[in-house]
């Protein structure tokens, strides 16, 4: 019988718990994404920082390049679920 693709998308869940430090971490992206997909996963993460810290979608659109969808998009994950603030919160305290 053939995975469900919850079932394909719950055990790519399950791989990002398995990592036993940053440097495997960075191997697998490395192995599965494009240097383009990694840098939009990145630019999400940064246009995300800049909604809570309150800049307009004009300036992040100027510091990051992210486009005016993908800033619209992030911040109505960000209005509807807080848990990217949890995570950017670890983040700033790992800093």
């Amino acid at each position: 019988m053939k995975d469900s693709p919850n079932d394909k998308i719950e055990q790519l869940m399950k791989v990002f718990i398995l990592f036993e430090d940053m440097k495997e971490c960075e191997l697998f992206f490395d192995d599965l994404c494009t240097l383009n997909e990694i840098k939009a996963f990145s630019q999400r993460l940064d246009v995300a920082r800049m909604l809570i810290e309150g800049n307009t979608y004009e300036n992040i659109e100027a510091v990051t390049g992210a486009t005016f969808n993908t800033i619209s998009r992030v911040n109505k994950t960000l209005s509807k679920n807080n848990f990217l603030k949890v995570i950017l919160n670890r983040i700033e305290k790992q800093s």
